[in-house]
């Protein structure tokens, strides 16, 4: 009877037999889900105000759920013993948003917040004032609709430049894990490399229109 109890409870469990099969599939399949839910990015704002493109909107929402549930898979494939280690492991926790620096997380929160800011500052406020008069009838305003789809397009140019160099920072931070300070020195030129990529992304996508 102790020799079945012992048995049962090393039996590995379904999703350690399906780990080495999840593993390579999230690391090819959140950067493309990513990657479709960014080309589709203008699907949410033209959802809001009721123009968006139903096939488009099928894209952005299917790869937004699939980013979701595979990220999902991944952070419990690397909690199990049998989870890799080395670059291929630092590679994986990038993805998984698991085990990151402080830095990369900074980093990652001002790409989110610091485009908002930069956009808003440039004299685009009237439209937080629309709503804040006209409530959901601003939505109905062509330059309300505008400035939304503006901030989607601004969110897709800084995470296609920003997100590679987060991906650098993170990998700097595992190769360098005793520097505390270092990692904090490269937020900034993250921000500033941001900038230069927003500038050429937008250039090869203004010619190639």
């Amino acid at each position: 009877m102790v020799i079945k109890v012992e048995t049962a409870q090393a039996k590995p469990s379904q999703l350690e037999e399906a780990s080495p099969f999840l593993l390579p599939a999230t690391l090819l399949g959140i950067p493309a889900a990513g990657s479709v839910a960014l080309a589709f990015l203008l699907q949410i704002p033209r959802l809001i105000y009721g123009e968006a493109m139903p096939l488009a909107l099928v894209a952005e929402v299917g790869s937004l759920i699939s980013v979701v549930v595979q990220v999902y898979f991944l952070r419990a494939c690397l909690k199990l013993p049998s989870a890799p280690n080395g670059f291929y492991r630092n590679v994986l926790d990038f993805l998984a948003m698991s085990r990151w620096h402080p830095s990369a997380k900074a980093a990652l929160a001002g790409l989110i917040v610091l485009p908002q800011v930069w956009f808003f500052s440039r004299g685009n406020f009237w439209a937080i004032e629309m709503f804040r008069q006209f409530g959901r009838s601003a939505l109905h305003n062509g330059d309300v609709q505008v400035v939304m789809d503006d901030v989607a397009v601004i969110y897709q140019l800084a995470l296609t430049g920003g997100v590679p160099l987060l991906f650098a920072l993170h990998m700097f931070s595992r190769w360098k894990p005793r520097s505390r300070v270092l990692p904090w020195v490269l937020v900034p030129l993250l921000f500033m490399g941001t900038a230069v990529g927003v500038v050429i992304v937008g250039t090869i996508m203004h010619f190639s229109n």
